[in-house]
C-alpha cells in the first residue's frame, strides 16, 4: 500500500515535531515546515498527498495557504488547524479551501480519522461499502439497507440511509449543504432548497439523533451539518475495528 505523503505547516515547533512523531508511527511520511514560505517552495519540487496548515503562521496566515493551494493544486485534501472555535471562523476556513477544520488542542485520535477519512475520498483508497459501519450504539448494516439502535430495528428509505452512512462514516466533519446533494443525488441544489434539511430533519428524527444517546445531528446555519459523536462513541467504533483487525 502506497505511504501517504503529509505536509505539516506549523510555527509551533514542539507541537510540529509531536506531530512528526504521532503521523509517521501512523504510517504516513510526513514534511514539516515553519514557514508558508518554506512549504510552497518546497512544493514547487514535489507534490503531497495531504496538507496540515495551522491558520496563525507568521509569514502567509493559514488561509492565504489555502487560497493558494485551491488556486494551484486544487485537489490537494487539506486540513485546517487553529483554536478558534467561533462558527463564523470556521466558515471562513472552509470557504478559503479547508476540506476540514480542527480545533486547538488536537486529539490524535480525532485528527488520525479526519485524514484517513480525507485522503480515502481523495486518493481512492479501497473502500469496502457493504462493511457494516458502528459508532456508539448504532449499527448501520448496507447489505440490508438497516440499522440498529442498540436491539431496535430502524428500517428508513434507501435516500435516507445514503445519508447515515455518509454521515457516519464522517462523525464529527462539516458536510455541506452542496457536498451532501452532489454524493447522494448527483446534483447541485438551489441555495434557498429545502429538500437537505427536510433529509435531515426526518433522518435525525428516526434515528433518535440528540446529545443524550452520543450522537446528535447538528446544523452551522447556511453552511451544513455535523454528525457530532462524543468520545464514548468513537472509543467504541475504534474499539470495534480493532477486534475485527
Amino acid at each position: 500500500m502506497k505511504k501517504f505523503h503529509i505536509a505539516v505547516v506549523e510555527d509551533d515547533l514542539a507541537f510540529a515535531s509531536e506531530m512528526e512523531e504521532f503521523l509517521g508511527a501512523a504510517g504516513y511520511t510526513v514534511s514539516s515546515y515553519d514557514s508558508s514560505q518554506k512549504f510552497l517552495a518546497a512544493l514547487r519540487q514535489s507534490e503531497c498527498d495531504l496538507l496540515i496548515v495551522d491558520w496563525s503562521i507568521p509569514d502567509l496566515s493559514g488561509i492565504e495557504v489555502l487560497e493558494y493551494i485551491r488556486k494551484f493544486h486544487p485537489d490537494m485534501p487539506a486540513i485546517m488547524l487553529t483554536a478558534r472555535a467561533e462558527n463564523i471562523d470556521i466558515v471562513r476556513g472552509l470557504e478559503a479551501g479547508a476540506d476540514d477544520y480542527v480545533a486547538k488542542p488536537v486529539d490524535p485520535a480525532v485528527l488520525a480519522q479526519r485524514i484517513k477519512s480525507l485522503l480515502r475520498r481523495s486518493k481512492g483508497e479501497v473502500k469496502n461499502v457493504s462493511e457494516n459501519v458502528i459508532l456508539g450504539r448504532y449499527l448501520l448494516r448496507p447489505s440490508t439497507s438497516t440499522i440498529y439502535l442498540g436491539d431496535e430495528e430502524i428500517v428508513v428509505p434507501k435516500r435516507e440511509f445514503d445519508m447515515a452512512m455518509l454521515f457516519f462514516t464522517n462523525p464529527n466533519r462539516l458536510l455541506s449543504r452542496q457536498y451532501l446533494a452532489a454524493t447522494l443525488w448527483g446534483k447541485v441544489v438551489d441555495y434557498q432548497s429545502r429538500t437537505i434539511d427536510t433529509h435531515v430533519a426526518r433522518l435525525r428524527k428516526n434515528l433518535k439523533l440528540d446529545p443524550t444517546s452520543g450522537i446528535s445531528l447538528n446544523a452551522l446555519y447556511g453552511f451544513g451539518y455535523t454528525l457530532q459523536a462524543d468520545v464514548h462513541a468513537l472509543n467504541a467504533a475504534h474499539d470495534h475495528i480493532a477486534l475485527s483487525a
